[in-house]
């Protein structure tokens, strides 16, 4: 029985390394390491298969979540196994501050961000994850129960370079013989018995329960996520294609032709909608399908109306438009300018000035503008928007709000508009109107002309 556990492991591991083509080329590689049964078994499988020819470090990462005498043994129990195993071995401690997706996640996204650093600062070229069969189907679940579509019921992926996960088809009871047959010790967590986390009630209660209705569980639903893995693949190229079709990517917003989006499958349009995400913040960490939804549900609601988002996003019907943006604070900038010969950043445009003794008005274009240097008021300088604004026209005062309505000027840009004013207020809102004084006549001896430019 011991010899027949340690050749099922040791060559569906093999399999798996050898199928997803895990360590191709790799020479160095982090095992992230907690003591626990599955990184033992990672460790001890590892060995024995690629010892000699790959450098294996380990890696503990101390949250410090749990009582410094359960970190201690585990640290202990980590120098260990790197002698046993003739390992060179890394203690990271991080600190975990609790966010809004939960000290799980919080602790996760700390825990691979100190794997992934340290494996650039070794020069290594992979990151091995000890998740098995269980954790695959209890994220499913967990998934399933968030509402997160067909890319979350994918579950764990083998393969996520430069992760890797080897045992991820092998069942935890199969990691616990192993471990049994070979006399190998590991340290157990405490928090994974307690049901007030959502995972561990699934793991002790209802997967259990749903084993005694199919014996075959692990199977079945590792056969579900490779053909759902197949359909997202083909959605996946799909989308991609409506995306660089639909989508006008600006500085923090993404612009999605309505009606060219919403003329194809509900599943591809939500594909499209998580790669504007991805665009604009790197991960879906926090979103889910109602988000995507509420998303799609602005096509019949009106211009302007606006919906917020996870992680500081935003989504708004405009006009005919559906815009993504990542919500940035206003602040308050100004800078002042010499009008002759000068040249200065804000923002994400460029804005120089001038001054010349004649101008032919016919060649002036659209970021061009000319005042009378006489007849405005120095010095000048440049600002965003403030509350209760407004320009002079032909026919008296008016406010931004205004200017902006009249000229279809959508919500998302009018934060990132500048004003060139001068001591008697705004001279023009650059690139939409200007105010209607500085003009250039016949008499003019200096004009003053201004230029931007913006990149997008």
């Amino acid at each position: 029985m011991k010899s027949g556990i340690r050749e099922k492991v040791l060559g569906e591991t093999k399999k798996t390394i050898e199928r997803h083509h895990m360590l191709k080329g790799v020479k160095k590689m982090v095992i992230a390491f907690s003591s626990g049964p599955d990184s033992v078994c990672l460790l001890d499988v590892l060995q024995m298969l690629y010892g000699k020819r790959i450098e294996f470090r380990l890696v503990y990462v101390n949250h410090g979540l749990r009582p410094q005498r359960n970190l201690k043994e585990e640290e202990n129990l980590t120098k260990k196994y790197a002698s046993q195993y003739n390992v060179r071995y890394k203690i990271i401690p991080v600190n975990v501050k609790k966010k809004k997706v939960g000290i799980e996640a919080a602790a996760r996204e700390k825990r691979y961000h100190a794997l992934f650093n340290y494996m650039n600062r070794i020069n290594a070229q992979r990151v091995c994850l000890g998740h098995n069969a269980d954790d695959m189907v209890e994220t499913f679940f967990m998934n399933l129960l968030r509402g997160s579509g067909t890319r979350g019921l994918k579950s764990i992926p083998a393969v996520r370079v430069p992760f890797i996960r080897p045992l991820i088809n092998i069942k935890k009871t199969e990691i616990l013989k192993y471990l049994k047959a070979k006399k190998l010790n590991y340290s157990m967590d405490e928090t994974n018995r307690l049901l007030g986390y959502r995972r561990n009630l699934l793991r002790h209660k209802i997967i259990p329960e749903l084993t005694k209705i199919n014996p075959e569980l692990h199977e079945t639903i590792k056969r579900e996520i490779e053909l759902l893995a197949e359909d997202d693949e083909y959605l996946e190229k799909q989308a991609k294609k409506v995306y660089d079709k639909t989508a006008n990517r600006e500085l923090h917003h993404v612009i999605l032709d309505t009606n060219g989006i919403l003329k194809y499958n509900s599943s591809v349009v939500k594909r499209v909608l998580m790669n504007v995400i991805k665009e604009l913040l790197g991960s879906l960490d926090g979103f889910e399908s109602k988000h995507f939804q509420a998303i799609i549900g602005l096509k019949d609601k009106e211009s302007g109306k606006r919906i917020s988002l996870p992680k500081g996003c935003y989504a708004q019907r405009e006009y005919g438009n559906i815009v993504v943006g990542s919500a940035k604070p206003i602040r308050e900038k100004v800078l002042f300018i010499v009008p002759e010969n000068e040249f200065v950043i804000f923002g994400n445009s460029i804005v120089k000035t001038r001054i010349v003794k004649n101008f032919d008005l016919k060649k002036r274009t659209s970021n061009c503008e000319v005042f009378d240097l006489d007849r405005i008021e120095l010095p000048l300088f440049i600002r965003n928007k403030r509350s209760g604004d407004y320009i002079e026209t032909k026919v008296g005062k008016k406010r931004l709000k205004k200017i902006y309505h009249e000229c279809r000027i959508p919500l998302r840009r009018r934060n990132e508009l500048m004003m060139l004013c001068d001591q008697k207020g705004i001279l023009w809102i650059i690139g939409v109107v200007r105010a209607f004084r500085g003009f250039i006549n016949k008499k003019t001896k200096k004009i003053l002309v201004v230029e931007f430019e913006t990149a997008r």
